[in-house]
C-alpha cells in the first residue's frame, strides 16, 4: 500500500522536525522523509573517532535558538518531557595573539568590557554603549525572526519611517569592519569582534555584512551560548521523541528523487527506489532552493526571471573544515592556564591587513591554517560526552571549498595532509596534545560536508550567504519569501528561507503556523494545549 499523510516532510533537517512536530501536535499526519540514516541535518552526533566519544558532525551551539518561543515558552514540551537541556557556559571564547595577549569574550556584558580594557579603555567603554545601543531594538529584531517576514519593499518602507530603522537599513548595507571601525579604535579588538561577524561565513570586509556583527555579540549577552547537553544531537532526538509521541512517522534512510505532482501541485515525494509518499494537504520541504527549482519539479513552468534567480544565489564566502579528537585531557596551551577552561579558543591575528588578506585567499580558493577554533564543549558539559576522566575537542577552520588548484574533488587527495596540519599546530599551541593524549583522530573536508548532507550544496552550511539582500523577505529571492513556493501546495523552510542558517528552528516553526492558518487550526490553542 501507498503511504499516505496530511503533510509530507522533504529532509530530516531540525526545521522539518519542527514543523512535523508543530503539525502533528495539531493533529495532523505528518511524515518525514530523510536521505541519511539518522535525522538532525547540521544537528547531529555521531561517534566518529572511538566508541564512546560523541562528537558535533557541524553545530556546536544553538545560541540564536535560546530565543525561540519554541524553547522560550517550551511549546513542544522539548525541555519538560523530552529530555532536552541547554548550558550556558559564562566563559564563552578566548583569543589569543602571537604576543601572548588573550582577549576574553564572557556572557557577562561588563566582565567582556573589562576585558577588552585591558587593550583599550575607549574600546570598553564603546562595547557597552554599543551593545545598550543594539539591545533597544534586540526585541523587535528577534520578534522578527520568529515570525514570517514582510516583502522586502515592504520592510524597507517600514523601517524608513524611523530614524532607527534608517540606520539599521544602513548598517544592514555596510561591511562589519566599517561598522566595527565606526564603534572601535584598537587593531586588536576589532580583530576580534569581526572574527565574531565571520561566523556567519561571510567575509566581515564585504559590504551587505554589517548585520552579523550588529546582532551575535548583544544577542549572546541577552540569551546565553546555548550549548545541547549531550551533544548537537540531543535537539534533533528530542523532536523526533515529540513527533513520534503525537503519531509522527520517520522514514529514514530514503533519499527523495523529486517531489510528486498533479499539475502545478505537490501531492508527496517520490524516493530514489521509485516508491511514494503521498500528502494530501502539502508538502513542506527543507532542502536547498537549488535542490528543488528546477530539477525537482519537472515540467513546471516556473515565474520568469524565478529560476535564474535561484541559480544566482551568491554563496557564503568559505566553508567549514571539520575535525575531531578523542582525547585522555584537555589541551593546555602554552599562553597559559586562563584560557583553558573557556567553551571556544582562538588564536588571532594582530595585523588588519594580514586578516583582510587571509580572507580573500579563502575566497580565491587557497586555503590557509589561521582561522581554527578549538571547541571543547565538555569543559561545559561534563561526563556528557566521552567516557570518564576523557574529553573532546572539535576544532572548526574555514577553508575554500572550491580549490584554486584541482577544484572540489582535489579535497580527496589533500585533505588528511590539511587536517595533520591543524592538528600539528594545536600541538605547537599546547604543553600536552602528544600521541599519548591523543585516542582518536578524525576530520570531514568541505567535500565530505557536501557527501554528508547535500543541501549543503558546496559545502555551504548556510544554503548561501547571509548578505543583505538574501535575507528576510528575499530568502530565497524576492517575491517567495515567506515559505510559500511557485508550485502549489509545496512550502519551503530551513536554511534557505528567512531567517537563513544556524539553529534557530525559526522557520520550522514560522511555516507550521502558516499551515494551520491555511487549515483553520488555532496556532496559540496547539502549542498551550
Amino acid at each position: 500500500m501507498v503511504e499516505t499523510y496530511d503533510i509530507v516532510v522533504a529532509g530530516g533537517g531540525h526545521n522539518g522536525l519542527v514543523a512535523a512536530s508543530y503539525l502533528a501536535k495539531a493533529g495532523l499526519t505528518v511524515c518525514v522523509v530523510e536521505k541519511n540514516d539518522k535525522v538532525g541535518g547540521g544537528v547531529m552526533t555521531r561517534e566518529l573517532t572511538i566508541p564512546g566519544f560523541k562528537h558535533d558532525v557541524c553545530s556546536v551551539a544553538h545560541t540564536l535558538l535560546q530565543a525561540n518561543p519554541l524553547l522560550r515558552n517550551d511549546e513542544l514540551k522539548l525541555l519538560s518531557t523530552f529530555g532536552l537541556n541547554y548550558l550556558n557556559p559564562d566563559k564563552m571564547t578566548s583569543i589569543f595573539y602571537d604576543d601572548g595577549s588573550t582577549l576574553e569574550f564572557y556572557t557577562d556584558l561588563e566582565k567582556t568590557a573589562q576585558s577588552i580594557a585591558k587593550f583599550s579603555a575607549k574600546d570598553a567603554d564603546a562595547y557597552r554603549r554599543f551593545n545598550e545601543h543594539v539591545f533597544g531594538t534586540l526585541d523587535l529584531m528577534v520578534t522578527g525572526m520568529f515570525n514570517t517576514p514582510p516583502s522586502y519593499g515592504h520592510q524597507t518602507m517600514l523601517m524608513d519611517s524611523s530614524p532607527e530603522g534608517r540606520e539599521l537599513l544602513r548598517t544592514m548595507s555596510i561591511s562589519s569592519w566599517d561598522l566595527i571601525g565606526e564603534w572601535f579604535e584598537n587593531d586588536k579588538v576589532k580583530i576580534a569582534l569581526a572574527r565574531y561577524a565571520s561566523e556567519a561565513m561571510i567575509n566581515p570586509f564585504d559590504n551587505g555584512t554589517g548585520f552579523g556583527f550588529y546582532i551575535i555579540l548583544p544577542f549572546m549577552h541577552r540569551y546565553g551560548v546555548g550549548v545541547p547537553a549531550g551533544g548537537s544531537g540531543a535537539f534533533a532526538d528530542a523532536l523526533r521523541a515529540c513527533l513520534e509521541s503525537h503519531g509522527g512517522v520517520v522514514r529514514t534512510s530514503c533519499p527523495i528523487k523529486q517531489i510528486k505532482l498533479d499539475g502545478r501541485k505537490a501531492t508527496g515525494v517520490i524516493l530514489e527506489s521509485g516508491e511514494e509518499i503521498l500528502a494530501t494537504r502539502a508538502v513542506v520541504t527543507n532542502l536547498h532552493a537549488k535542490q528543488i527549482f528546477p530539477h525537482m519539479v519537472p515540467g513546471v513552468a516556473l515565474p520568469d526571471g524565478f529560476e535564474a534567480r535561484i541559480r544566482g544565489l551568491k554563496p557564503s564566502s568559505f566553508q567549514p573544515f571539520n575535525m575531531h579528537v578523542a582525547l585522555k585531557e584537555p589541551p593546555k596551551y602554552k599562553v597559559g592556564p586562563a584560557v583553558d577552561d573557556f567553551f571556544w579558543v582562538e588564536r588571532s591575528h594582530s595585523n588588519a591587513e594580514e586578516f583582510e588578506k587571509a580572507f580573500r585567499d579563502l575566497e580565491r580558493g587557497y586555503p590557509r591554517r589561521d582561522f581554527v577554533a578549538y571547541v571543547t564543549q565538555d569543559s561545559v558539559d561534563k561526563g556528557g560526552r566521552a567516557p570518564e576522566g576523557k574529553r573532546v575537542l572539535n576544532m572548526y577552520a574555514f577553508c575554500p571549498y572550491d580549490l584554486k588548484d584541482g577544484g572540489p574533488q582535489r579535497w580527496d587527495e589533500i585533505g588528511n595532509e590539511v587536517a595533520q596540519g591543524f592538528l600539528n599546530d594545536l600541538k605547537a599551541l599546547t604543553t600536552n596534545m602528544d600521541e599519548d593524549n591523543i585516542l582518536g583522530f578524525s576530520f570531514m573536508t568541505p567535500l565530505d560536508i557536501e557527501r554528508h548532507n547535500n543541501a549543503m550544496i558546496g559545502a555551504d552550511i548556510l544554503h548561501f550567504g547571509s548578505y543583505s539582500w538574501q535575507i528576510g523577505g528575499n530568502r530565497p529571492v524576492a517575491g517567495w519569501g515567506q515559505y510559500r513556493s511557485p508550485v502549489d501546495q509545496l512550502f519551503l523552510c530551513g536554511a534557505s528561507t528567512h531567517p537563513g542558517g544556524g539553529v534557530t528552528a525559526a522557520s520550522g516553526r514560522n511555516v507550521a503556523r502558516l499551515l494551520m492558518e491555511e487549515f483553520g487550526i488555532d496556532f496559540d490553542k496547539v502549542v498551550a494545549a
